[in-house]
């Protein structure tokens, strides 16, 4: 008997001895690490979207549900200034990237305390030199969802789009969205669309457009039925929208040479779905891109007509040059089309100088004031004889100008440029790198104009670091809006860029007459209308 309580007292001390060396083994190895992330000049709490791997290289899912997001062949995670991993942390290798002006940081849990804080600093700041920068284009984002995904991205201005193909009507309320704090808005517009005409970015709407959805279905390019985008466009402008041409680059449409005529366009979209140093592919006035179910090609919509010259396939950037060598003042702006988690909100945006109070009102009027530049990772500065983009200045007999630009990103890039009236009259060496990893480059050249010109800055060249790193395969890309220099006060006028716009309209007109299918004959006859009269205007430059 004496035996056998030895024996349950020795088993009872064993168990003890075994408790406490797991509660011992508890407080030594934490069964989480916490994560904070803060702005590294002010201490607070910042958003920001992580990757997390451990010491193999292998994807750590972080504890809690997190909207994800798909770039530069990483799938990130945003988190709002914390986040836990299961584990001590130590040999976790933690990446935080936010936005475009902040440093990425990368760094490798050493310590087994269980936490760490991670310090985000700005290479620059943007706001501070009186700039805004916003999406003009994004769809299917839950309005929950936008306020953290913006603070993420250092992302102010957001243009949320239904469309007939979103199936989210009831997200409009035609003013900012509920969600909208200062520094992060949000305004549920309209894409209006149709896949011959062109598409358009309706921004500030108070009341949508109709038609909205077409029965049967959306619009595709087996709709039975085209519609007119120049009336939509007046429409928007009416109740006090801004308009902007959808991704200018691959969709530019029968109609954008009538509507920019007509002054109804306020900024053409590039750097959305198709990259500005390629041909566009939805549109051609002799063939289209055909959507099977996940099939994709091309097939002639009408015959080349025998009585005209090819026009011409340009790059989305020149196209929109010969628009500026027409003489018409058109800014650019940028959007994601973002649909999906394959690409960040505003990894495509348009920065623009807004005085004064900042406001959803003042970036918009920014964006038509022409006075920022586009872009998908440098931040770009230019002025020529201290003027900026979007200002006109006149000047008689001949005049020499001194432009300046230079170009600082995180991501890779190529040469800077100096265009004057679409030709690339300077260039730089490649950029260098500082000991924070940001790369610079800077470019000045002296000038002669002797004509009325536009000069704009650009990167637009890839760099020599091979591979397209960015997402659907765009080139690490920036364009400042143009400079105006006219002399006498006459508008730019290049002869060539006008001849291609006017066969451009020969052939919207041959497309109205023998291609598109409009749902009466009343809509047809206004579709030649407005090409007669474009015609006769282009006739008149």
């Amino acid at each position: 008997m004496a035996r056998e309580r030895r024996l349950i007292l020795l088993r009872s001390a064993g168990m003890c001895a075994l408790i406490a060396l797991i509660a011992h083994a508890a407080v030594q190895s934490p069964a989480r690490f916490v994560g904070r992330i803060v702005d590294d000049e002010t201490g607070q709490p910042v958003a920001a979207r992580i990757v997390v791997t451990d010491a193999q290289g292998r994807p750590v899912e972080i504890a809690g549900k997190h909207d994800h997001v798909q770039y530069l062949q990483k799938r990130w995670c945003y988190v709002d200034g914390r986040f836990e991993a299961p584990g001590s942390g130590q040999g976790l290798k933690v990446e935080i990237w936010r936005g475009l002006e902040t440093i990425p940081l990368e760094q490798t849990v050493t310590s087994s305390a269980g936490e760490q804080t991670f310090r985000l600093r700005r290479w620059i700041n943007t706001r501070e030199q009186g700039y805004m920068n916003g999406d003009t284009h994004v769809h299917y984002l839950a309005l929950d969802q936008c306020h953290l995904q913006m603070r993420a991205e250092d992302l102010e201005v957001l243009n949320l789009l239904t469309s007939d193909f979103t199936n989210d009507r009831e997200k409009f309320t035609g003013k900012l969205a509920t969600v909208s704090t200062p520094g992060s808005w949000v305004w549920v517009g309209q894409e209006f669309r149709d896949w011959q005409q062109g598409h358009l970015n309706l921004l500030r709407l108070q009341h949508l457009i109709e038609p909205f959805q077409p029965a049967g279905g959306v619009f595709r390019s087996t709709s039975e039925r085209h519609l007119l985008l120049t009336p939509a466009a007046k429409q928007a402008r009416a109740q006090g929208g801004t308009v902007t041409w959808a991704h200018f680059g691959d969709m530019p449409g029968a109609e954008s040479p009538i509507a920019i005529a007509m002054g109804v366009i306020d900024a053409l979209d590039m750097l959305t779905s198709c990259d500005p140093l390629v041909v566009g592919t939805h549109w051609e006035p002799w063939g289209m891109t055909v959507v099977t179910g996940r099939e994709v090609r091309r097939e002639p919509l009408m015959d080349q007509p025998a009585d005209l010259p090819r026009l011409p396939a340009l790059t989305a950037i020149d196209r929109y040059y010969q628009f500026l060598n027409a003489g018409f003042r058109i800014p650019l702006a940028s959007g994601t089309d973002k649909m999906g988690d394959d690409i960040p909100v505003g990894s495509s945006r348009v920065y623009v100088k807004a005085p004064g109070e900042r406001s959803f009102d003042a970036w918009l009027a920014g964006l038509k004031a022409g006075t920022g530049f586009i872009t998908n990772g440098p931040i770009m500065t230019f002025e020529v004889d201290g003027h900026g983009p979007g200002e006109v200045v006149n000047f008689s007999g001949s005049r020499t100008v001194t432009a300046r630009a230079a170009a600082r990103s995180i991501l890779p890039f190529g040469r800077l440029q100096i265009v004057v009236n679409g030709e690339a009259v300077a260039s730089s060496g490649e950029p260098s790198r500082d000991k924070s990893g940001v790369y610079e480059v800077k470019l000045e050249a002296k000038i002669p104009l002797k004509a009325s010109s536009w000069l704009a800055a650009r990167v637009a060249e890839p760099s020599r670091q091979g591979k397209t790193i960015m997402p659907r395969r765009m080139t690490v890309f920036a364009h400042t809006n143009p400079v105006y220099f006219l002399r006498d006060g006459v508008k730019v006028r290049v002869q060539k860029a006008i001849d291609y716009l006017r066969l451009y309209l020969r052939y919207s007109e041959r497309w109205f007459q023998t291609g598109a299918k409009f749902d009466s004959e009343a809509t047809k006859q206004q579709a030649l209308e407005q090409v007669k009269w474009a015609v006769d205007y282009y006739s008149k430059l």
